[in-house]
């Protein structure tokens, strides 16, 4: 009986954790959908960045990584349909950090990380990290050390 208590409450701290993350995972999906598209098209290489990104974020760890592609699919798919609305939807979601440092500047590094994946840092995606950066109330130069996504740096 001890142990059916220990899987329920453990199981219930993981739905709660879920819940209260939720938000930050679709900040994330859409911050890093929409910096993949800046250039237009999303590449192999920015694929595998989600995947390190949904591995070393411990934010998102909880989640079922095909609900967070599903999430990341989405975002991606409504910029290509209607790139100015999508775009405003992302920003909206993503400001929703802008009180909390430590997530901000989390959605903007990975969001560089992103875009440097396919190893060009190019001006569109500068200007959408500029965007993210401001709808956040973060300064670019102090969040651009993208290898600090990783847990525990």
């Amino acid at each position: 009986m001890n142990n059916i208590f220990h899987a329920a409450r453990r199981s219930l701290a993981e739905k709660v954790k879920r819940h209260r993350n939720k938000p930050f995972l679709e900040a994330m999906m859409a911050a890093t959908a929409l910096l993949a598209l800046a250039d237009e098209e999303i590449v192999l290489s920015e694929r595998l960045a989600l995947d390190f990104i949904l591995e070393n974020v411990k934010e998102l760890k909880v989640f079922d990584v095909h609900q967070a592609v599903n999430l990341f699919r989405d975002y991606g798919k409504d910029i290509q349909l209607d790139a100015g609305r999508a775009k405003e939807k992302v920003l909206e979601t993503v400001a929703k950090f802008s009180g909390d440092q430590q997530k901000a500047a989390l959605l903007v590094r990975a969001s560089i990380l992103m875009a440097k994946a396919d190893g060009d840092f190019n001006e569109p995606e500068q200007k959408v990290v500029d965007e993210l950066c401001r709808v956040l109330c973060l300064e670019s130069s102090k969040v651009c050390k993208f290898e600090e996504i990783v847990e525990g740096e």
